[in-house]
């Protein structure tokens, strides 16, 4: 069970990232509409990153290892990305 919660984290957290970095690169492409799209769903990709953290939290009781507590920190660490996309959207709506 702790495996499977390890995995959906994990895939969650690289969703986010990787769509907020497509939509980071699109908002420097000039191409809002798809930024926004690729931001809506990193934003998704984060709401389920925290639902399956708190989840793991409760498994575990707090008792992971190295690299699962990497993991864990990474995905609190999501509003930076989807923070950075923001900005490079609003800085694309002003050009």
């Amino acid at each position: 069970m702790k495996k499977d919660i390890l995995e959906r984290l994990e895939t969650e957290v690289k969703a986010c990232k990787r769509y907020s970095e497509n939509s980071i690169k699109k908002s420097k492409e000039g191409n809002i509409g798809s930024a926004i799209n690729l931001l809506d769903i990193a934003g998704t990709a984060k709401k389920c990153a925290d639902q399956v953290h708190e989840e793991l939290w409760g498994v575990s009781k707090g008792n992971l290892t190295d690299e699962e507590i990497q993991l864990f920190a990474e995905s609190e660490t999501l509003d930076r990305e989807l923070k950075k996309a923001y900005k490079e959207l609003n800085i694309a709506r002003k050009r």
